[in-house]
């Protein structure tokens, strides 16, 4: 042994390499001024898709509040893993994937296990996990989810019901601050934290552009779960020939699924100013993308969430899924599509022609876009 000092309660520890204040900073154990005692430990087990992960870390402000020098782990799948870069606020990420996940929660204790969701994977994770506490849900012996409050209960009962959930008139926020018992006006906006690279990437590909007026962003997909939250190519080609012709420039935000659609959109678009933004970017280089945008139009889909998380203004299309549960923070429009009874429906697909996304005409978008052009641009 030697005569080194190791803090191990130290929130900054990492077993396996220096730590960041050292490596970053040269301090060393016994003097450092960084030194961050943990008092809890929490462990937050959500999954799902990568813009319902992102929406979580809302309450990230409200963990740490209720409880105190806390260091979060949080679990998920590995297709998110990488929302969580530069996020100050979770100290480790698990992936579901990974075998020594499940290893780390049967052998490390937490003193609160947290569950948002009603998620058979989810809720199995959580109770299999060592807590001292829990909330949210657990799966049973029998492979019950199993709600552990009242307001999980609700949110429960929410995903089962059609009607509850069209008659819903609460934000995914606060029904699931109430499903983890925090307190609801410790909420905050998601977090996405653009590393410098991935910002000033950004930055110089837009000037590169050389885009004119104002620079409209148009999410152009939203997944391969519901097919209809999806806007109509013919409107979004409408779209971009509106704003184009208003003297605003369009970039076109997707991922992998919308390559052929992004083709599409400027190929039948000659000499306008609508330019593709790429469909691989990182989570770190698709925000900055968007923090570029004066306003972001998009259906109901993890751009809707990293806007948020960068203060953009955000004009939103929704029709199978629910508008009252999207938070928009005062920075964005709801449009759902009119003299319709099945919103909110959550189908994968329907046989409704014209179906709900082919009712929302591009000329009442343009119009919910145009007063979020005139204001000013929140700073970054």
């Amino acid at each position: 042994m030697t005569d080194f000092e190791l803090k191990t309660d130290c929130r900054h520890v990492r077993w396996d390499r220096p730590c960041t204040p050292h490596k970053r900073r040269g301090k060393v154990c016994d003097t450092c001024d960084e030194y961050a005692p943990v008092r809890h430990r929490v462990l937050m087990v959500k999954l799902a898709a990568t813009g319902d992960v992102l929406r979580t870390t809302a309450f990230l402000p409200a963990i740490h509040a209720t409880w105190p020098q806390a260091k979060v782990t949080w679990v998920t799948r590995k297709s998110a893993v990488g929302l969580f870069d530069g996020n100050p606020l979770v100290d480790e990420v698990l992936a579901t994937d990974d075998a020594v996940t499940a290893a780390r929660l049967q052998t490390e204790t937490f003193d609160v296990v947290l569950c948002p969701d009603a998620d058979p994977d989810a809720a199995v994770l959580a109770a299999l996990a060592n807590g001292r506490e829990r909330r949210g849900y657990v799966r049973d012996a029998q492979g019950r989810v199993v709600p552990l409050g009242p307001g999980a209960a609700r949110w429960l009962q929410m995903g089962l019901s059609d009607t509850d959930k069209r008659d819903n008139r609460d934000t995914y926020q606060n029904l699931v601050a109430d499903v983890l018992g925090l307190d609801r006006t410790l909420v905050r906006e998601p977090i996405l934290e653009p590393s410098a690279h991935d910002r000033a990437g950004a930055q110089a590909f837009v000037r590169g552009l050389g885009a004119s007026g104002a620079l409209v962003g148009l999410n152009t997909g939203a997944g391969g779960r519901w097919a209809y939250k999806v806007w109509t190519r013919e409107h979004q080609q409408a779209f971009v020939r509106l704003c184009t012709d208003a003297g605003a420039s369009v970039l076109l935000l997707g991922g992998p699924e919308e390559v052929q659609r992004h083709r599409e959109l400027t190929t039948a678009n000659p000499g306008r100013a609508v330019f593709d933004g790429g469909n691989h970017n990182s989570y770190g280089r698709f925000a900055g993308l968007i923090e570029q945008c004066r306003v972001v139009v998009t259906s109901d889909s993890l751009a809707v969430h990293v806007a948020a998380a960068r203060k953009v203004p955000a004009v939103v299309l929704f029709g199978p899924t629910s508008a009252a549960e999207i938070e928009l923070y005062g920075r964005g429009t709801k449009i759902v599509p009119p003299g319709l009874d099945c919103l909110c429906c959550y189908l994968p697909r329907c046989d409704k022609v014209p179906h709900c996304q082919a009712l929302i005409e591009p000329a009442v978008v343009w119009a919910a876009v145009q007063p979020w052009l005139a204001v000013t641009p929140a700073k970054g």
